[in-house]
């Protein structure tokens, strides 16, 4: 069946006629832009040549030059109890084909192969996109999140952990009447094994009265490439579509291919709780019921009037994936939570990984394997865990812009 769509774009048109000039008059417009002095300093990046896609693990095996002088004994841990610098730090993990920055307040992205798998954008100074876990007491007005972002929520204690292969945030925050507090551990990690990262959170009820925690997971999906996002996200946003397993506590997302060829990626997103009751969850994938209108990741609407997620599905217009629940903990009571997000090349592969990470042994293999894989990385990068920091510390000011190091 088809149907006449009797609408179209004006710089479709545009597009169209500078196609025909193009062939017909011999690059008019080329040319143009050619004669212009400006244009030509820069014109031979136009004949650059795309870089060749290289290995991720480098064999090293032919070096026959000892390692230089040791390096002084030092703690391979990066540890930051402020969440303001001048510069944010980062900590990357991947497999080599899923790959995840995590800022010391909670920023980030996430990407699969060359897409996009989360929404993000190169801002040292806010330092706000990535995917976030909000917390909430029932009852109470007050919300924050499980790191500095996007909440920007001063706690009673903050400390963001870089280690080899994973990412930790420690909070703690006062509870609604002050007598007592919630203690919130984070880890983050990439499976070495599946396409997918894991983010358990673990809350610890420190007050003398039994508390009733929400949490809310949250992240923009993508599913397209960086520089295509950036360029028009409106128009990539329409091709996602979201679908709600409620059974299974997930969502599954996927991009409609616009051409018969295009592969079509599946994300997935669970959440499975561990160790305490639990209520009902809910869901959310449309971001404007989520944000709401004038507001942003720091004070959504879903957080500011709480409720039961609307569970909005299909082709939404700004797709995002969210899940909530909440958790009874009785004093001194902890409960974890897993949040997983990852890619898959078909929706049977990616039902089969959801089914897989509701087990929380299999959740716990993960971070086992996690810092093996991390080692033996190193080891085929002939490089130590001290090295490894300080490359990270560097990788801080190539994500995102440093001032410090411009030249006058």
């Amino acid at each position: 069946v088809s149907v006449l769509v009797r609408s179209f774009m004006a710089h479709h048109q545009g597009m169209s006629l500078l196609a025909l000039a193009y062939l017909l008059l011999d690059r008019p417009m080329q040319r143009r832009f050619a004669s212009t002095r400006a244009f030509q300093a820069i014109l031979l990046l136009l004949q650059e040549r795309i870089p060749k896609a290289t290995a991720l693990f480098v064999h090293t095996a032919q070096l026959t030059q000892a390692r230089a002088a040791t390096l002084p004994a030092e703690t391979p841990i990066r540890v930051y109890t402020q969440p303001n610098t001048p510069v944010p730090e980062v900590q990357m993990l991947s497999n080599g084909r899923y790959h995840v920055m995590v800022t010391h307040a909670g920023g980030g992205y996430s990407r699969w192969k060359d897409l996009s798998v989360t929404r993000w954008r190169e801002d040292g100074t806010r330092d706000h996109w990535g995917s976030f876990c909000y917390l909430r007491e029932v009852g109470g007005a007050v919300f924050w999140s499980t790191a500095y972002q996007p909440t920007l929520t001063r706690p009673l204690v903050y400390e963001a952990i870089f280690s080899e292969g994973r990412a930790e945030f420690r909070r703690q925050d006062a509870v609604a009447n002050g007598e007592g507090s919630i203690e919130s551990h984070t880890e983050i990690v990439v499976s070495p094994e599946d396409d997918i990262e894991l983010r358990r959170v673990r809350l610890t009820n420190r007050s003398r009265q039994r508390r009733e925690i929400e949490l809310t997971s949250y992240a923009e999906v993508v599913l397209a490439p960086a520089d295509a996002d950036a360029l028009h996200p409106a128009f990539s946003n329409l091709f996602v579509e979201t679908e709600i397993l409620a059974d299974r506590h997930a969502i599954l997302c996927s991009r409609r291919p616009r051409s018969q060829g295009e592969p079509t990626p599946w994300m997935l997103h669970l959440m499975a709780a561990h160790g305490a009751g639990s209520g009902a969850m809910s869901f959310e994938t449309g971001g404007a019921r989520f944000i709401g209108r004038t507001r942003d990741v720091a004070a959504p609407l879903a957080m500011v009037v709480p409720a039961i997620l609307s569970g909005s599905e299909g082709s939404v217009l700004d797709p995002i994936v969210a899940i909530r629940q909440t958790l009874m903990l009785e004093p001194d009571q902890s409960v974890t939570v897993d949040i997983v997000t990852g890619m898959a090349e078909t929706r049977v592969q990616a039902l089969a990984l959801i089914d897989k990470y509701q087990d929380r042994h299999l959740s716990d293999r993960v971070f086992e394997l996690t810092w093996t894989h991390s080692q033996v990385v190193l080891r085929q990068l002939n490089a130590s865990e001290v090295e490894a920091q300080l490359y990270a510390r560097l990788a801080s000011s190539v994500i995102h812009a440093n001032a410090g190091l411009r030249a006058e």
